[in-house]
Formats: structure tokens, sequence, C-alpha cells
């Protein structure tokens, strides 16, 4: 290790690695063919060639940043400072690209041939989930950190990254608690969003006297409060997200399925080449010597261009085929219980 930046780094690439890994574990690795409703997504048109057009936009931000990040490691002396920043680009950049993929994984299944669109539930399961990540990850940055580590800077972007999280949990679980039929079920959800807030709550108490008292006592306590969010948060999330609650998948052909798939092996290849960097990175961080690391960067970079490619040649197989991406945006009250069988994975 070489510096101070150089660990910070290497945290970077840690944090971003496994939210890369635990997201596309749900859009990606599950199949799970149902609409990605997020912020960024509700500001697309909801067609195929708007969401199409933003995929190609956000590789070629990715492409940029890994070249950036490619040039840096080869020069003589690494901008350790620098490459933290351009390490969250490329994170934010493929999470994106997931997003969008699954979205029009998901398009391109339900406008085949008797194929039923997903019924919204009373949670919106993507949201909910990535929610609890976030928690798990602000809470376990904390932790994992040393006193000099915490920074005016990190406290922001995790107390900002905290406060988010609430308040999608919120929102997710307002409507449950609104409109769940059975009242076991409403106090059930009132009572473990309290727990949560309440947890974090206490967490954000303790990092404001952290910034008053920047000593290991206080830090101490800081990480004593991290275990209760992290254990509340998922509690809740395995509560809220039980089948009766997330509403139903779309019912796809075998044919339909298929389609799903490509797009998800496609984009996944990306994600694969984008985490397999963040692990180059950071063992370079940790040994600058090796040349290896610096020639595994390499090839992740080619990779991901291939990958890139790829994946929009396959997009643009679909161009004649119009699209009906409406969906039902307000979530229903009817939470039938279904038995449906696992989708497989790619």
């Amino acid at each position: 290790m070489t510096s101070d930046y150089a660990r910070a780094v290497a945290v970077t690439c840690d944090r971003c690695q496994s939210k890369m890994q635990l997201i596309s574990e749900m859009l990606l690795l599950s199949c799970d063919p149902r609409p990605v409703n997020t912020e960024e997504m509700q500001q697309l048109d909801g067609s195929f060639q708007s969401c199409k057009k933003e995929i190609s936009l956000r590789l070629k931000d990715l492409s940029k940043t890994i070249q950036s990040v490619s040039s840096q490691v080869h020069t003589v002396s690494v901008i350790w400072a620098d490459m933290s920043v351009e390490i969250q680009n490329l994170s934010d950049c493929a999470i994106l690209i997931m997003e969008c993929c699954s979205f029009a994984a998901y398009m391109i299944a339900i406008n085949s041939a008797d194929c039923v669109k997903a019924v919204p539930g009373l949670i919106d399961k993507y949201q909910l989930c990535r929610a609890g990540i976030e928690l798990k990850l602000s809470c376990t940055r904390l932790k994992r950190s040393r006193l000099e580590d915490i920074t005016s800077q990190v406290l922001v972007e995790v107390c900002s990254s905290i406060s988010k999280a609430l308040a999608v949990m919120t929102e997710c679980c307002k409507n449950a608690i609104e409109n769940a039929k059975d009242e076991s079920d409403q106090d059930q959800f009132k009572l473990s969003l309290k727990s949560v807030t309440s947890s974090a709550s206490c967490l954000l108490a303790s990092v404001k006297g952290f910034q008053n008292n920047s000593n290991t006592n206080y830090l101490n306590r800081v990480i004593s409060f991290c275990d209760p969010v992290i254990t509340s948060s998922h509690a809740l999330v395995t509560f809220a997200t039980e089948e009766d609650f997330v509403g139903i998948p779309a019912s796809l052909t075998l044919e339909a399925r298929d389609k799903q798939k490509y797009v998800l092996g496609a984009c996944m290849s990306i994600v694969s080449g984008s985490i397999q960097m963040c692990k180059s990175i950071r063992d370079l961080a940790y040994d600058m010597i090796n040349t290896r690391h610096r020639e595994r960067v390499t090839l992740c970079s080619e990779s991901i261009d291939r990958s890139s490619v790829q994946l929009l040649d396959l997009l643009d197989k679909y161009n004649i085929i119009e699209f009906d991406s409406s969906i039902e945006t307000s979530p229903s009250s009817n939470h039938t219980s279904t038995d449906l069988t696992a989708l497989s994975s790619l």
C-alpha cells in the first residue's frame, strides 16, 4: 500500500464491487420478468427506443471512464486521489445500464406472442431491495473505516445515502400500510418501518456526535448503531418482499424467456468485466509492483468494449418491433398468493 489515497481506492473498489454484484443478482441473474420503476427509468418515455438510446449513452460514458482508468494505471505514478471518483463513476454507469437492460429485456419479452405483463403489488420489489442494499453498504462502510478514514466528505456521502434509502423504504411501505387487506399486515409494515427509522435515527445522531468529537469513543458509538440498522432493514425487506406483497411477474413463453435471457446475458458480460476491473484496481492498490494487475485492467477494458458492441447489436435486432411498454403504475391492493416456479438463472 503506497498511500492513504491508495487504501481509499481499495475500499471504494470493494464497496462498488459488492454493490454491482448484489444488483446484478436481482436484475440479471434472477431473470425476474418485472419492469424497473426507478426514478431514472421514470424519466424516460417508456418506449423501447428511448431505453435503447439511454443504454447507448451510458455505454459511451462507461467507455470513457474505463479509458481514463486504464490510462491512469499505466502511468508511472498513479494519481490515487482521482481513481476513487473514476471507480464510483464506473459503478454508477454499470448499475444504470443494468436497470435499462432489465427493462428493455422485459419489454422485448412481453411483446412476444402469448405473453402476459407483470402485475404490480403493494411493494416495488426492486426499489425496496435496492434501498436495503444501500443501507447495508453504508453501514458496512462506517464499520470498516478507521478513525482517519472518516472525513467530513465521507460522512456527508454516508448520511445522504442513508437518508435516500429511508425515504424509498418509507414510500414503499406507505402504500402497503394504506392498502394491505389484512390489518395484521398493516401493523407489521408500520412496526417494521418504525424499527428501521428508529435505529437509523440513532445512527445518524451518533454520526453527528462524531462530527463534533472525532475520537475513538464516538467512532465506537457509530459502529455500535450500524448493526441494528442492518438487521432491522434486512427484516423489513424479507417481510415486505413476500410473494403476497410484490405482485405477479410476467408470464412468458419459452421463446420470450430466451429473448429476455439473451439481453440479460449480454449485459452481464459488461457487468462482469466492470466487477473484475474493480478487483484488479484494488489488487493494484495493494501491490503496485506486480505488472499482472495492470495487464488485467487492460483485459477487462477490452472485454467490456466487446460486450458493449454485442449488446447494442443484439438490441438493434428489435428495431422493427412496435413495442407496447405501458404498465400498470398504481400498485394493486389485491395481493393474491401465487405458487410460481423460480425462474432459472443464466
